[in-house]
Order: C-alpha cells, then sequence, then structure tokens
C-alpha cells in the first residue's frame, strides 16, 4: 500500500471497487439527485475555512469516482465528464485534505431539500483514500491497535485503564456481571479524555437503584475508531468483538454516557454491521435520569450555576435526545440558558469524525502517553498543521455562541465535543468550564 508521501496510480483505480461496493439504493439518491443549489454550504462550519470546503464539492470527490463506474458515457469519455480517480500525488493530496474538512455532523443533511447526506458519501470517500494509503498516522495507529486488541499493550494506556479501575472498585462496581438489566458501555477514550464522565455514571447508576454491570476491560477505544476513517474491515473485526461481549452479557439494555460517534454506531450501525436484530435496546444515561426526575426516584441539588448544553450532533440531531438533556439541566441549574442554534439545527463544534482526534495539540497529548514519537512526513505534518487552524476556523460559530449565553459552565455528553471545544474556547479566549453531563449531574445529586 501507498505511504502518505507516495502515489500509485494504479492502486487508485483498484481501490475504487471498495467505493462502489457502498453504491446501495440510498447512496445511489446522494450520487444522483444534488442539483447544486449550495444550501448546504452555509450550514457546513467548514466552508468559513474555505469555499472549497462546501459539502458539494467534498462529495463531489466520490461521484468522480461513481461517475466511472457507474455511468456509461463517463465511462467512455471520462475526461468530459470528470470521471475517475485522482492521476497524480498531489490531486490525491488535495482529495484528502477535503475529506479530512468533514465531522459528518449532517446539518447540511437536515437542510439540504433533498435529503443528500454529503457525510454520508465523505466517509465512503475516507474509505477509498485509506485504501490508497492516506490515513493520518496517529488514528491508523489507534485503529491497528484496537482491531488487534493490543490497546492494553502500551504501557500509558493500560495505566490510565488502570487507574479507572482502582477508582471504580473503590465505587464497588461489580464488573462481568451476567443477566444483569444494563450493561453500562465506556471506552478507554472516555476513561483518557473524560474520566468525569465513567465515575459519574457509577454515583447516578447507583443513585438509580439499577441492576447494571460493566466490563473490566475496554472494549474499544471509543466505539470502532477503523469508522472514522472508512476502514470497514477494522470496524467489522471490532465491532463482531464488542457484540460477542454483549451477547454473553444478556443485559436487557446497554447504557453510554457518551453521545458521540459511539451512540449511533450502538443503535444504528452495530445491527447493520453484524447482521443481526440485537436483543438488547440502546440508551443514553440522560433518558435513566429524566425518567427517574419524572417519577419522583431522584433529586438534585438546586444550583444556580449558570450553565448551557452543547447537543453532540449522534445524541441530537441523529439520536433525537434534543429535549432530555434540556429538561434534566433546567432543574439542576436555575442559571441554565439555551444556546443560540439549539435543537436539529445545533451547530457543529467543528472537531468531530476523527479531526479533533488527529490535530497536532492532541498528538503531542498522545505522544505523551502512549511514551512514543509518531513520524511524520513533510507533507503529513503540513496537512495537520493546516487541518488545525481550519478546525479553529469552523470552531469559532460554536464559541461564539458559547460566548453570547454568558454561561461559565458547558454541559455536553461527547468525548469529541469536549475536546474540541476545549481547544477552541482557549484559543479565543472564552473562558468557560466544561463538564460531561453525567459528571455534572452527579456532582449536583442530593
Amino acid at each position: 500500500m501507498s505511504g502518505w508521501e507516495n502515489f500509485n496510480p494504479e492502486e487508485a483505480k483498484v481501490a475504487m471497487g471498495s467505493a462502489l461496493k457502498h453504491l446501495d439504493p440510498v447512496m445511489l439518491h446522494f450520487f444522483e439527485n444534488c442539483v447544486n443549489c449550495g444550501l448546504c454550504e452555509v450550514n457546513c462550519p467548514y466552508t468559513a475555512a474555505g469555499e472549497e470546503y462546501g459539502p458539494v464539492e467534498k462529495a463531489e470527490l466520490l461521484r468522480k469516482l461513481y461517475r466511472a463506474q457507474v455511468q456509461i458515457l463517463p465511462r467512455i469519455f471520462p475526461w468530459l465528464f470528470g470521471a475517475g480517480p485522482p492521476k497524480t500525488k498531489e490531486e490525491v493530496d488535495e482529495w484528502v485534505e477535503k475529506a479530512y474538512r468533514c465531522t459528518n455532523c449532517g446539518l447540511c443533511y437536515v437542510t439540504c431539500p433533498f435529503g443528500i447526506h454529503s457525510g454520508e458519501m465523505i466517509k465512503v470517500l475516507r474509505g477509498y483514500l485509506a485504501r490508497v494509503g492516506r490515513v493520518p498516522t496517529l488514528l491508523k495507529a489507534m485503529i491497528d491497535a484496537e482491531a488487534s486488541n493490543t490497546l492494553l499493550e502500551n504501557k500509558g494506556l493500560k495505566e490510565i485503564w488502570s487507574n479507572m479501575l482502582d477508582k471504580l472498585r473503590e465505587e464497588g462496581v461489580e464488573f462481568n456481571k451476567k443477566n444483569a438489566k444494563y450493561l453500562y458501555v465506556t471506552s478507554l477514550a472516555e476513561a483518557m479524555m473524560t474520566p468525569g464522565s465513567v465515575i459519574g455514571a457509577v454515583k447516578l447508576f447507583k443513585k438509580l437503584g439499577i441492576d447494571w454491570t460493566m466490563s473490566d476491560q475496554p472494549l474499544s477505544m471509543r466505539a470502532p475508531i477503523g469508522s472514522l476513517a472508512g476502514d470497514d474491515e477494522a470496524t467489522r473485526v471490532v465491532a463482531r468483538r464488542i457484540y460477542d461481549y454483549i451477547k454473553d452479557m444478556n443485559p436487557e439494555y446497554i447504557v453510554l454516557s457518551d453521545g458521540g460517534y459511539p451512540y449511533t454506531f450502538f443503535r444504528f450501525d452495530l445491527p447493520r454491521i453484524i447482521g443481526e436484530k440485537p436483543s438488547f435496546k440502546v440508551v443514553h444515561i440522560v433518558e435513566l435520569v429524566e425518567e427517574a426526575l419524572h417519577e419522583g426516584k431522584i433529586k438534585f441539588k438546586t444550583t444556580s450555576e449558570s450553565v448551557t448544553w452543547h447537543s453532540p450532533c449522534k445524541m441530537g440531531r441523529f439520536g433525537g435526545l434534543i429535549e432530555e438533556p434540556v429538561k434534566v439541566l433546567s432543574q439542576v441549574s436555575s442559571g441554565f440558558v439555551k444556546l443560540g442554534s439549539h435543537g436539529i439545527f445545533n451547530k457543529c463544534c467543528g472537531g468531530g469524525s476523527s479531526i479533533a482526534c488527529i490535530v497536532p495539540p492532541t498528538q503531542e497529548m498522545m505522544e505523551k502517553i502512549l511514551g512514543m514519537s509518531l513520524q511524520l512526513t513533510a507533507s503529513e505534518k503540513s496537512f495537520l498543521d493546516k487541518l488545525y487552524k481550519d478546525m479553529l476556523v469552523a470552531g469559532k460559530a460554536k464559541v461564539d455562541e458559547i460566548k453570547e449565553t454568558g454561561a461559565s459552565t458547558v454541559v455536553t455528553a461527547c468525548v469529541g465535543c469536549m475536546h474540541t471545544i476545549g481547544m477552541t474556547t482557549k484559543a479565543y479566549g472564552v473562558n468557560v468550564k466544561l463538564k460531561m453531563l453525567s459528571e455534572f449531574l452527579a456532582e449536583n445529586l442530593e
């Protein structure tokens, strides 16, 4: 396989077959029915960094591949229809740059008059690029370690997980208990980036008095991280391993405190990938809390702390959990205030779909944790430096919204959103505390 500095035209042609496998009736609709109205562009966080990053322009790259394979005239006269794969290293570099300017937040999807989900097309495009050797080094390292189930062979990651287990044992957690009604599914990323959300979730479970358990091993880096790079094979391996564990535990529900892409993975993607209808249901912890509040089974101290809620796109826009967090936070804080773009049209933080996971500040943090230096080529380093600058531009609208609320605390439920907003608010000099939802609620339990 080609590396970041190389390009093999023959390999690029062969990789087209992987993209074609995703051309089902839904993808065919996305492929055929765009009229270039441009409405998606004004709603994409990355058009602020450059008009060339509009959803249509990014999805057009996958359309070039499809045209070359499934439409008769473009197959015969590809140069007349802009059909076909990239032909030079410079061209594939341009494709990578565009593919990694999409957070797959879905705001373009809900605002498209024709229901075209450009983010899904760009995800397939990333898979194509992965097959020609273009996966960012840090992301590739995480994908490989997760797929081979060797994450804890790294001393730094093992220490993080061990420390988390020690704290959980102090809370009296009973691990790997079969047939418990609820199975709490967390991840190594949550233990590493937002440990307060895990401890907070455990305290909430205890207060709710439910029958629950969790694994004493991380089931994944977060959810299959290969899905963020379009690595179908790695995603299937990890998905099967997670699913087999859940089946063995036999819960009625699995519960998440991370409302980022793990939430949509477990609700929507896992059954499709595994090819089975799960026996369990998927809930977010805020649903349990909201129900318990409604039934008077849980109480919180009322704080006057000025709090706002950033809705993760996977949990809110895709999962429909829009009002539940608001109801809960409104009861906990008399100073709760909504962001200007609350609801299905909530603005993206700018760092989703692996972007915040690979930018230079994250890489520096991960190198310290992993105890190793990631060797980047000059062009990959240049790519990541520019990506970080563009991420800050893409995230400014969210920072401005936060600033307008005057809130001192931003609550969210996504590891990636927490990390991104931490970087963007710092870059723009907005001083706010960041809390995961389960952490904030546990701190205010009565």
